[in-house]
């Protein structure tokens, strides 16, 4: 594995952040409004929603990262997985909810996305098999 390239790190999580705030506001506008809910915590997701609400996220990182390796110089695929942890990291911590179970588990999949579209974005590019 070569050097990490940290400048793609950097633009990769503003891309995965800005992408994961637009996936939560379509996943809001598909919502629509939950009459008599006040508090996040009152919000009660059926089966389907949730579905919708994993697939909205988990295309936010494979698109991220696909931009990613399609935009950086070189062998990029490592660095979108890496963006996608960090961004799931600074949601965490600014939702108050971190913990290391917390980081693993909502930054896995992130984690496997970014790097799926990073390679996919590298195929596209021509920089890898």
């Amino acid at each position: 594995m070569g050097k990490l390239d940290w400048k793609w790190i950097g633009i990769g999580v503003l891309i995965m952040a800005a992408l994961g705030l637009a996936a939560a506001f379509v996943f809001g506008l598909v919502m629509g409004p939950q009459p008599g809910v006040t508090d996040p915590s009152q919000i009660e997701l059926t089966g389907g929603q949730m579905a919708v609400g994993a697939l909205l996220n988990v295309l936010a990182f494979l698109i991220g990262g696909f931009i990613v390796g399609l935009k950086s110089a070189g062998r990029t695929i490592i660095e979108p997985g890496i963006s996608a942890a960090i961004a799931v990291l600074i949601l965490l911590v600014a939702m108050g909810s971190f913990s290391v179970v917390q980081l693993f588990t909502a930054g896995l999949v992130p984690f496997v996305a970014g790097v799926a579209g990073g390679w996919l974005g590298e195929r596209r590019q021509g920089t890898t098999v």
